[in-house]
């Protein structure tokens, strides 16, 4: 059978064109809608270096023990060299002095005539014979000696009871077997320090003493004195200390401790002071003598400051603190009428309504 052969009827023109555009224009519209769907429905994206962190609405307190410590200028007094003398009359026995040797203050360096000799470091040289019932600036100052060697005396000016059995105890660590209580002249070395330093020997065991020197001292370290005047310490009684040693600073900013002093004249600083003359300061650490436990907040967590006073918020409940010291962002508070264990751990950095306080 014979197949129509018609002929095809021709297509519009464009029409396939025009079917194409529609689909890429339908898929472009699509395209757009989801793109601005997914914008509409993304977070907005900024970069982390630029996002703000949120602070915390309260962070911890921290604890810490702050001695204020400050470096400190001071002046040494050195005594020029010296010469010790022996009055007491006989032939050395026993003695303890060698070039370099420190004599101290209540120690019985040499024997005359197995009468033992006590050195002691008075204020006004003894220069007479002390028993009971005695009177004056001499007795005086043999009682504020014995006090610093640490017997129970008191400093009146009268050889009492107490004075006889501090002489007594002296002797008797000397090896006196029966002493009376009294205090020869004779029997007395007498120093211008708690201790000094042996420089020679002129008089060696088994000579006779003389009215010549018993021994030559070197240069004594006598006292210490601040050479600085500091007005923005923490208040409170303070010390000066060098390494493990400390003192207290006495009256007119003087430092006498005989302990301090020979831990001061071997050290590294005075050697260092010395080598210059004197031309470079001798500079110690000048501290609390009762070093306080403190609490670290940051500065923002102080609200109704005044002057030291000052409050910190805590669960809420405003605490009164008083402010010790600040330094690198930090600022040590010690909480009015709490110690340190009972202080809160965490305080808050909410801010604060002007007129806000905590007293």
């Amino acid at each position: 059978m014979t197949r129509d052969r018609r002929p095809a009827r021709p297509r519009p023109a464009g029409s396939g064109a025009a079917r194409a555009g529609a689909l890429a224009l339908a898929a472009a519209v699509l395209l757009a809608g989801g793109v601005t769907a997914g914008m509409a429905l993304a977070p907005e994206s900024e970069p982390q270096s630029v996002r703000s962190a949120t602070p915390p609405a309260a962070v911890p307190v921290s604890r810490q023990v702050f001695d204020d410590a400050r470096r400190v200028k001071v002046t040494p007094v050195v005594a020029e060299e010296g010469s010790l003398q022996v009055t007491d009359t006989g032939k050395v026995t026993r003695s303890q002095c060698a070039p370099g040797a420190v004599i101290e203050s209540g120690s019985s360096p040499v024997t005359v005539d197995d009468r033992p000799v006590l050195a002691l470091a008075t204020s006004i040289p003894l220069w007479r014979d002390m028993a009971p019932t005695a009177k004056g600036d001499d007795v005086e100052a043999l009682q504020v000696e014995l006090a610093r060697l640490g017997y129970r005396v008191s400093t009146d000016g009268t050889y009492g009871k107490a004075t006889k059995a501090a002489v007594t105890a002296l002797f008797k660590a000397a090896g006196v077997v029966k002493p009376t209580g009294d205090l020869p002249a004779a029997s007395v070395l007498w120093l211008p320090a708690a201790s000094v330093t042996v420089k020679a020997c002129e008089v060696p065991v088994g000579s006779a003493t003389s009215a010549e020197a018993f021994a030559t001292t070197a240069g004594t370290l006598v006292s210490l004195g601040l050479a600085d005047t500091l007005t923005t310490v923490t208040p409170g009684d303070r010390v000066l200390r060098l390494g493990e040693a400390s003192a207290p600073v006495g009256e007119g900013g003087v430092v006498t401790d005989p302990a301090f002093l020979e831990a001061v004249r071997g050290s590294a600083e005075f050697a260092g002071w010395q080598r210059t003359e004197g031309s470079e300061p001798l500079t110690l650490e000048y501290v609390l003598a009762a070093p306080l436990d403190v609490s670290v907040v940051p500065p923002g967590a102080l609200f109704a400051l005044s002057g030291s006073a000052g409050c910190v918020s805590a669960d809420g409940t405003p605490h009164p603190v008083t402010v010790v010291a600040s330094s690198l962002g930090q600022t040590l508070v010690t909480f009015d009428g709490l110690d340190a264990a009972s202080a809160p751990t965490e305080v808050e950095l909410t801010s604060q309504e002007a007129g806000q306080t905590c007293r």
